[in-house]
């Protein structure tokens, strides 16, 4: 069999990925849902002068971040 410049290409994807520790991987999988909760606790709930609903705003910060918080505690357990 031949080899075509998309074999070379594969195997060059592949040995790239071979060199990324799986203790790396675990961390930024934990570490994105992480991320995501920090900045939903920490973004303004709407922007001045806006007509959003101050209560329903706060209802879907508090779900997202109990969402989030959850997927980080059952990464984390993985």
């Amino acid at each position: 069999m031949t080899t075509t410049f998309l074999h070379q290409i594969g195997d060059a994807i592949r040995t790239a990925m071979a060199a990324v520790p799986l203790s790396l991987v675990g961390w930024v999988f934990v570490a994105i849902p992480a991320v995501l909760l920090l900045w939903v606790l920490t973004c303004r709930i709407a922007p001045d002068g806006d007509n959003t609903d101050p209560r329903a705003a706060r209802l879907i910060r508090i779900g997202a971040a109990v969402a989030l918080a959850l997927q980080v505690v059952i990464y984390g357990l993985l």
